[in-house]
C-alpha cells in the first residue's frame, strides 16, 4: 500500500488555514447573536384599528412618588394621577371615530418601529406607551429610566405621545372641579407658600388686605389631591378629599399654632 507523505510547511498552512476559518466563524456567530438579540419583539400594527386594541399610557416621576396612567379602550378610558399617595381619577368614554383618529396617528408614525438606545442615567422619570390587540399582540415604546428614544425617532415620538396628552387635556379641561382655598386674615402680614399637587397658588409672599379672608378657586381632578403648605418656618403637606369638600379655609390659632378646617 503506497503511503502519502505531508511535508512540514504543507501541515503548517493547514493549521493556520484551520486558525482562520475557526476565527471566521466565530465572527459570523457573534454578528448573527448581535443581530438576533438587537431584533424588535414589537408586532406590527394593523392598517386598520383592532376593535380590541387597548392604549397605556404611564409616566414615572423617578425618585419622586409621583406618577400618572392613562387607559383607553372601546369599552371604557380612565386616567389617574398619584401623588404621594393621594390618588385622584376621571372616567370617560372616547367613540369610534376618535378611537380611529388616535390608532391613525399610531400608524401614521410608525410607532411599533421606532428604535430606542440605552444609557446609564439613574433616578430618571419618563413615560412609556403600550398597545395591545387580538390574542397577545402587542407594540410598546418607553421613554424612560435608562431607555431613550433615538434621535431619528424623537419626532414619530413626540407624535405618538402627544395623540395621548391631548385627550388628557381635553378631559380634564371637562371634569376638573372647583376647589376653593380660604387664607384667613389671621395669615394677614406672614410669608405664605401654597401648592395644590403641581400648581402654585402663592410662592412665598406675604398677603395684606381688609376682609376677613382671601380666597382663590382652584380646578383641581375629582379624588384626593395634596396640598402644600407653609407659613414661616410651619410646613404642612395634607392630603385633600376634593369629592367630599368644596374647599379649605386655613388660619393660625393663637398666633402660633397652624390650623384649617374644610368647606363643605
Amino acid at each position: 500500500m503506497e503511503v502519502l507523505h505531508v511535508s512540514k510547511e504543507f501541515r503548517i498552512k493547514m493549521k493556520i488555514f484551520a486558525v482562520i476559518l475557526l476565527n471566521f466563524s466565530v465572527i459570523i456567530t457573534g454578528f448573527i447573536c448581535a443581530k438576533n438579540s438587537g431584533e424588535r419583539t414589537n408586532d406590527r400594527l394593523p392598517d386598520s384599528r383592532p376593535q380590541n386594541i387597548a392604549f397605556r399610557l404611564s409616566y414615572s416621576g423617578g425618585m419622586l412618588y409621583y406618577s400618572e396612567n392613562l387607559y383607553i379602550s372601546s369599552d371604557s378610558c380612565n386616567y389617574s394621577v398619584n401623588d404621594g399617595g393621594a390618588v385622584s381619577k376621571i372616567n370617560f368614554k372616547m367613540t369610534s371615530q376618535e378611537l380611529d383618529k388616535l390608532y391613525k396617528v399610531f400608524t401614521e408614525n410608525d410607532f411599533d418601529r421606532i428604535e430606542t438606545y440605552e444609557e446609564k442615567i439613574y433616578d430618571r422619570g419618563g413615560e412609556s406607551i403600550y398597545l395591545s390587540w387580538g390574542n397577545g399582540k402587542y407594540a410598546s415604546v418607553s421613554n424612560s429610566g435608562m431607555t431613550l428614544i433615538e434621535k431619528s425617532w424623537q419626532n414619530e415620538w413626540s407624535a405618538c405621545l402627544g395623540g395621548l396628552t391631548k385627550i388628557i387635556e381635553k378631559e380634564l379641561a371637562e371634569q376638573k372641579k372647583d376647589f376653593e382655598v380660604r387664607m384667613d386674615k389671621s395669615l394677614f402680614g406672614k410669608e405664605l407658600y401654597l401648592q395644590v399637587n403641581r400648581d402654585v397658588v402663592f410662592t412665598k409672599s406675604v398677603i395684606r388686605g381688609d376682609e376677613p379672608y382671601v380666597t382663590k378657586t382652584l380646578k383641581v381632578i375629582p379624588g384626593m389631591n395634596t396640598l402644600t403648605f407653609s407659613v414661616g418656618n410651619k410646613y404642612e403637606n395634607l392630603k385633600i378629599n376634593t369629592d367630599s369638600s368644596k374647599g379649605i379655609n386655613i388660619y393660625l390659632k393663637n398666633d402660633t399654632l397652624f390650623a384649617f378646617d374644610y368647606i363643605k
